[in-house]
């Protein structure tokens, strides 16, 4: 038997040996893929059942702002994101997300009625751009790092937590329009395991504009997904005369710690895209994200870029990788409709005193 042959053998063996573990490969896959989706569909299940279960009885109509000193009327911006409920450090759990999503509240109320002594203030937009749960198997030993279940975050704490605010801000304002994009930890399981629509921040949007829909008042904008893959990840709100891009900042990548040379890169692109109507996407003037929890204002050609903290604390995977933490805090912002812009805003309003 010569030499070729032998080599030729142990080749030929060697495909067929790669093609059964390929073939294995594929099978775990599948099978891990089903599983996903029953789980995702249980969740959707639990989720609907939820939110018929627990009406919410309506907010008492607070009185108009009539004051017109200085100016024209202006619409608060009350911006959420990040909140990782049922994450667990050294200082924060879902008790803590609580508790800081109220002081919020309470901060956004103060600063309100700071800015009311000059221009009239009726209505609130609210941005929430994602993160708003943890997850349960987003990365490996991530089972380790929860106090709660994703059943917990996503039916039962994440929209009480959302509801509560959402109603203090029904208190304050007399109307209220949520716009609301998916982040990545809201996807059941691995990259990729999951159908894109598949989403558990999505789902505790429903299931709080459920629990809320009888206030006529509020209002909401949950992007949809499309028909070819689409996550449905991004959405435009329109204040008047100004508008924002809102995505989660899952989209930029790049070096270690924040990528400015991919944020400036997508943004960008995303600019020039809304100038072709052929393209059909959404004109916008400028742009809000989270994902990476700092509390970001930078200017590009104009449009005006803004990152936001979160309400979690203490991170000890982000100071050994990324060499950086951020105190607790999220964003407050308030638009001239008219003049079609942001006239004051609060980058950083803590949350841990």
């Amino acid at each position: 038997m010569s030499d070729s042959f032998v080599e030729l053998a142990q080749a030929t063996t060697e495909v067929l040996e790669l093609r059964a573990a390929l073939d294995r490969t594929q099978k775990m896959l599948g099978k891990e893929k089903r599983r996903t989706g029953r789980i995702a569909e249980a969740a959707y299940r639990a989720a609907h059942e939820a939110a018929l279960a627990r009406p919410v009885p309506k907010v008492p109509i607070p009185r108009a702002d009539r004051r017109t000193a200085a100016g024209g009327p202006e619409v608060a911006v009350a911006w959420i994101s990040d909140l990782q409920l049922g994450k667990k450090t050294p200082d924060y759990d879902s008790d803590v997300c609580r508790e800081r999503m109220g002081i919020y509240a309470k901060k956004v109320r103060e600063l309100v009625g700071i800015q009311r002594t000059a221009r009239p203030i009726d209505t609130c937009h609210v941005w929430m751009t994602g993160d708003m749960v943890e997850g349960e198997d987003i990365f490996p030993g991530q089972t380790w790092l929860i106090d709660s279940s994703l059943y917990a975050q996503t039916v039962k704490n994440g929209p009480e937590i959302t509801a509560q605010f959402l109603m203090e801000m029904l208190a304050e304002f007399r109307e209220v329009h949520v716009t609301a994009v998916i982040g990545n930890h809201g996807r059941i399981g691995r990259k990729g395991m999951s159908h894109p629509e598949t989403n558990t921040d999505r789902m505790l949007y429903d299931i709080t504009r459920k629990m809320l829909s009888g206030e006529d008042r509020l209002t909401w904008n949950i992007p949809e997904p499309g028909n070819s893959g689409d996550r449905g990840w991004y959405a435009v709100d329109t204040i008047g005369n100004y508008s924002s891009l809102l995505v989660h900042g899952d989209q930029f990548r790049g070096s270690l710690g924040v990528p400015w040379y991919g944020i400036r890169k997508k943004v960008l692109g995303w600019k020039a895209m809304s100038a072709d109507r052929n393209l059909a996407f959404p004109e916008f003037q400028d742009l809000a994200f989270g994902h990476w929890h700092q509390p970001i204002t930078w200017t590009v050609n104009g449009i005006g870029i803004r990152g936001i903290g979160s309400p979690e604390s203490r991170n000890d995977y982000a100071a050994e990788n990324f060499a950086g933490m951020s105190r607790p805090s999220q964003r407050l912002l308030f638009v001239d409709p008219e003049a079609g812009q942001v006239t004051v805003e609060y980058p950083e309003i803590w949350l841990d005193g």
